[in-house]
């Protein structure tokens, strides 16, 4: 018999209406009795009780810290959570958690669980069937699919099939897992200091020289198309901003405001002068696998020096 770890944070799935609307309320034992499982046995520990919009990179640090310290004890893990920062939450842990041979599976839900018509009970069959799997890592398991932690990003506000996955293919549970033989390793250490700005129009170059100035070590700049910014051509160009960057031992990283096909720094020549100056490509990842991904590579990061990759350590799988 399975024995798995319900993991409850909060979010809609756990929440009641008050005079103010929805606020969590439900513990994780009626969460654990919503899936009626019957072939595996499901211990519950309540850590938080948040709407997802409070979800800061600290709670990461918690959800990760309590996968770790219990991962040789539990055969999966499932984790409730509210689904506005679900995407931010599911890759932090991915990153954080390298390399963990078991199943890590983030669900929650559009409307509460018990309310006529939710869909939490099916996302948590989901989560619950996942976690009972030979699969490893961490995903997030939401209107059928079954989406790697690196790749989720939430396109429908209201819609039970809220998630898609960017960048690779969903989780076929009926395939044989990736052979896994490197060790595991917790990376519970963020750099906060990491700033996204998304490029509009008219948008000033001096507006990344202000985060640095303020003592960001990292900029996620969404700009166009395959990752471009302004170039030397445009009446103001990001590319001595880019340079300061680089000189202030500020990381930058360009993607995309598309959501699919990612950045190519390589296709245009603002692309190419960007990346002699230091930037690196976003590539296929959405900005919620970009921003915990760079605060932790930069906490491993001596100061004054930049990251050089956004590769997982042992390879990531893409």
């Amino acid at each position: 018999m399975k024995n798995i770890l319900l993991i409850a944070t909060g979010g809609t799935i756990a929440s009641r209406e008050t005079a103010h609307g929805l606020r969590p309320a439900l513990s994780g034992e009626d969460v654990r009795a919503a899936i009626g499982a019957v072939d595996a046995a499901i211990e519950v520990i309540d850590l938080l009780a948040l709407d997802s919009t409070n979800i800061a990179p600290s709670h990461w640090q918690m959800i990760a810290r309590k996968a770790a310290d219990c991962r040789t004890d539990y055969d999966g893990f499932i984790i409730t959570h509210g689904t506005d920062t679900m995407a931010y939450t599911a890759a932090a842990l991915y990153y954080m958690l390298e390399n963990i041979d078991r199943p890590v599976v983030l669900t929650g839900s559009q409307r509460p669980l018990g309310r006529d018509g939710s869909d939490a009970e099916k996302n948590l069959r989901l989560a619950y069937k996942a976690a009972c799997s030979s699969l490893h890592g961490v995903c997030l398991a939401f209107g059928g699919r079954l989406i790697h932690g690196n790749a989720v990003k939430k396109l429908y506000s209201l819609a039970d099939d809220a998630f898609r996955s960017i960048g690779r293919a969903e989780i076929d549970l009926a395939a044989p897992p990736a052979a896994q033989d490197a060790p595991f390793r917790l990376h519970d250490a963020l750099d906060e200091r990491v700033a996204v700005i998304r490029l509009y129009p008219g948008m000033k170059p001096i507006t990344i020289d202000a985060h640095i100035a303020s003592g960001y070590r990292g900029i996620i700049l969404e700009g166009y198309g395959c990752g471009s910014v302004p170039g030397d051509d445009a009446e103001e160009s990001f590319l001595p901003s880019l340079d300061r960057a680089k000189t202030r031992a500020c990381t930058v990283v360009l993607t995309t405001q598309c959501i699919y096909d990612g950045a190519d720094l390589s296709h245009y020549e603002v692309g190419i002068r960007a990346a002699e100056l230091g930037a690196l490509s976003g590539g296929t990842r959405p900005i919620e696998a970009l921003y915990p991904r760079l605060m932790q590579l930069l906490a491993e990061t001596p100061e004054g020096e930049t990251v050089k990759s956004l590769e997982k350590n042992s390879g990531e799988q893409r």
